[in-house]
């Protein structure tokens, strides 16, 4: 895919990183003893390892489905050097690819999912707003922007999205709004721009929208990520890019690249077997059933500790 190396006519500093050797994968979950208990011990602490990393990292509004891709990823990076922009590329295809989250071709034209790095974050955002107004798409009522702009983050993630059917055809305002109708709450989310999909059928079983990701921006202040190699942070934007994650999430006990600007003794090297069977699992499992998370968590423990799960 295409690397962009000027951006927006803004000049953007290089970061130099040290590109290092490909993440090494997350090291397995131990056999569980023979011994009967010492195995069910070891189960239940896995599922609640699991329900706790899902419940943290998921980002849900008014109990709706969680959003994701539904249309094919088109990543552009900038602010790089040629090569070590190809490898960040290469890295999001990668997991795009093992997530089975839909990606464009090599050379997409249309790109939707933009990394930049630079020294001057919020001169950039600044700029971007400036020279396109639409960039914030959805979600720009309440603090939604002034978070963004005004929160310093070592990498800001920006969600738009769009609300499309559970059979994925895009949806107008004034049909999500009909179908919220009755006491007119409806109107008012669509009105403040609180995102909601909470349009359900009789039996509550299924969704009747979902919200899709139509693009994302994730700007990374160079000044801050110095020390990671780019390994690294190629594996953090690409879970908090293939998918709409609690940025100050506390995953507890589990390993995963969440915690890679977190104050920890070992700092995560790539995106751990959690990471990974989110992901997933997030793309595996029906977006418009009402059992999403449920369904999300069997996976994630079939993927993470197969040995683990009842047949």
């Amino acid at each position: 895919m295409r690397v962009a190396l000027t951006f927006l006519a803004l000049s953007l500093s290089i970061a130099a990183f040290r590109v290092g050797a490909q993440p090494a994968a997350a090291a397995s979950h131990a056999p569980p003893d023979t011994v009967t208990v010492q195995a069910r011990r070891e189960r239940k602490e896995l599922e609640r390892q699991v329900s706790h990393f899902v419940a943290a990292v998921s980002v849900r509004y008014l109990n709706d489905a969680l959003s994701r891709w539904n249309k094919p990823i088109c990543p552009l990076v900038a602010g790089l050097p040629r090569e070590q922009g190809e490898f960040v590329l290469a890295r999001l295809s990668q997991i795009a690819r093992q997530a089975k989250a839909p990606l464009a071709g090599e050379h997409c034209k249309k790109a939707n999912f933009y990394v930049v790095v630079t020294r001057d974050p919020d001169g950039l955002l600044k700029a971007w707003r400036a020279r396109d107004p639409n960039m914030y798409m959805t979600r720009n009522g309440g603090g939604y922007i002034r978070n963004f702009l005004a929160t310093p983050r070592p990498v800001r993630v920006w969600y738009n999205t769009d609300f499309v059917s559970s059979e994925g055809v895009a949806l107008s305002a004034n049909v999500v709004a009909a179908a919220l109708g009755g006491t007119g709450l409806g109107m008012q989310l669509m009105m403040a721009n609180i995102p909601t999909t909470t349009v359900a059928t009789g039996t509550r079983l299924r969704q009747s929208a979902v919200q899709s990701v139509s693009s994302v921006i994730v700007v990374v202040d160079a000044n801050r990520v110095q020390n990671l190699q780019l390994g690294q942070l190629a594996d953090y934007v690409g879970m908090v890019g293939l998918a709409e994650v609690n940025l100050d999430a506390d995953v507890g006990s589990a390993p995963s690249i969440m915690k890679l600007f977190r104050d920890v003794p070992d700092p995560p090297q790539g995106l751990s077997s959690f990471d990974q069977a989110f992901l997933s699992s997030l793309y595996r499992a029906e977006q418009a059933s009402g059992m999403q998370i449920s369904t999300m968590e069997t996976i994630m423990l079939e993927s993470i500790s197969p040995q683990h799960t009842d047949r």
